[in-house]
């Protein structure tokens, strides 16, 4: 049942409390509604058939004093296009279609803005995968905005996905190139500018002055991963003569150009540390960062030893 509409008939709070003290009635609920949208296509006559959980009448009379079924017959405004039948919401074609008028226009209204992107201005298919691409509703939908195109839809389009990241699970190679969802990069720190850094950012190291918090970007959203091959590779010194470890910290935010780590929407994704040799500022480390697995991580080593550290970085906090 699509959650809006359900509380338009018997109210938020009663929604609230039928979610939090009947779980697995409310999953079922919205489950059911699931299935039931495959189903709808324009111009049905017939009205959808719903069933509705016994708790949820229960918490709607617990909070109104009031009977779900003779609120809805008597007293909603829904009452001309709902039924409540024996513990089951029939409801009007023009209502559930409704339901759906502004996810389909929403998804339609995306995809011409991304046709409209230089890297994507050949594409001529569209394949719909996922349990809403097997609407008819928003089947017929992309079909009539993009005529020119051809549209593609798997049998079992929703366990397209599924079949697919298990498939990926085996086999990564099957997917030679895709792109960054995110910009990626490491916080460090830079010389100074005079006139130029903000000053709550200057760190003085050794009579020094640095810029710290630097975004140091490695891979900007959007550009192409090629399977195998690290994207940047960058090297990195260490900040005092006497320094014996550097410990890198990795940052992703959907901005493109980001400036600095602490700038709103950049989150941190992981951390490796690495023991340094020798001493001296003209040590190097190199970091290199690799998309080309099941998981995302970053590759730290000292040019001198060649040794080396890695880090998975993931969205977990």
């Amino acid at each position: 049942m699509h959650r809006n509409l359900l509380a338009d008939i018997v109210g938020n709070d009663v929604l609230d409390d039928f979610q939090a003290q009947a779980i697995d009635d409310y999953i079922d609920t919205f489950r059911e509604f699931e299935i039931k949208k495959r189903s709808f296509t324009t111009g049905m006559q017939s009205k959808i058939t719903l069933r509705i959980p016994t708790a949820l009448a229960e918490f709607f009379k617990a909070k109104t004093h009031k009977s779900l079924g003779d609120y809805i017959t008597e007293q909603s405004r829904f009452r001309k296009d709902i039924e409540w039948t024996a513990g089951k919401l029939r409801i009007n074609p023009s209502v559930a279609e409704g339901l759906f008028a502004n996810s389909c226009d929403s998804m339609v209204a995306h995809l011409k803005e991304l046709f409209k992107t230089e890297v994507l201005t050949n594409v001529d298919v569209i394949l719909m995968v996922g349990g809403f691409s097997e609407s008819p509703l928003l089947q017929e939908k992309i079909k009539t905005s993009f005529p020119r195109k051809k549209i593609i839809i798997p049998s079992d389009a929703g366990l397209a996905v599924l079949k697919g990241a298990v498939i990926y699970g085996h086999d990564p190679s099957v997917i030679q190139e895709r792109r960054a969802r995110y910009t990626y990069g490491v916080g460090t720190s830079f010389p100074f500018k005079e006139g130029v850094d903000p000053e709550d950012k200057r760190l003085d190291i050794e009579g020094k002055s640095y810029c710290n918090d630097k975004f140091s970007l490695h891979v900007t959203i959007g550009q192409p991963l090629k399977f195998g091959e690290a994207q940047v590779v960058k090297s990195y010194n260490p900040a005092s003569p006497d320094q014996k470890a550097i410990k890198f910290e990795f940052y992703a935010t959907t901005e493109k150009e980001p400036n600095f780590v602490t700038d709103k929407g950049c989150t941190q994704i992981g951390n490796c540390k690495i023991t340094i040799a020798g001493t001296g500022i003209d040590r190097a480390v190199e970091v290199r960062m690799i998309f080309s697995g099941t998981e995302l991580y970053a590759e730290a080593e000292d040019t001198h030893t060649k040794t080396k550290t890695s880090a998975v970085l993931n969205f977990l906090g």
